[in-house]
């Protein structure tokens, strides 16, 4: 089937409808690779734009807090002592009341076993730790209380 040219009148061409199409699916054929191109661009902007949000997240709270700190992440705990456990299980999560005794003590200059059973007991019933093993348990930050220090830190996970 033969189609007829087209004047084209701003060059003096003559062209046809069927090198017309042709043209046209090859330029749309282009604009799609160069749409993928620029996607593959885009991403790892899109990860620089977050990493740099949360970078100036954690020095706006450096700033506002005077660092991030258990204080700041999870108001609900109180007491100095159960502030010391969480740093403690923080740094090093997974640790047995012996560890952590002496963890605390190291800080605070002064802990006994008792009174850092009582309040990881409290901090189980906060929802914050949980104790898992049979024998010599270990005590462990919840996922919750990983979830928000991940968040204060600008990490999604």
């Amino acid at each position: 089937m033969s189609r007829s040219p087209i004047n084209l009148e701003n060059n003096g061409l003559r062209v046809s409808e069927e090198d017309l199409s042709k043209e046209i699916r090859e330029l749309n054929k282009r604009i799609r690779e160069l749409e993928s191109s620029i996607s593959h661009i885009l991403q790892p902007l899109g990860d620089m734009e977050r990493a740099a949000r949360s970078y100036f997240r954690l020095v706006d709270l450096a700033i506002r807090c005077g660092g991030i700190t258990v204080d700041v992440a999870f108001p609900e705990v109180k007491d100095s002592i159960s502030k010391d456990i969480m740093r403690v299980l923080i740094e090093k999560n997974g640790q047995n009341i012996s560890h952590i005794t002496e963890r605390v003590k190291e800080r605070r200059g002064t802990a006994s076993r008792r009174i850092i059973r009582e309040r990881l007991k409290e901090l189980e019933e906060q929802g914050l730790v949980v104790k898992q093993g049979e024998g010599v348990p270990r005590y462990h930050l919840t996922n919750e209380v990983t979830r928000r220090w991940s968040q204060m830190l600008g990490i999604d996970i």
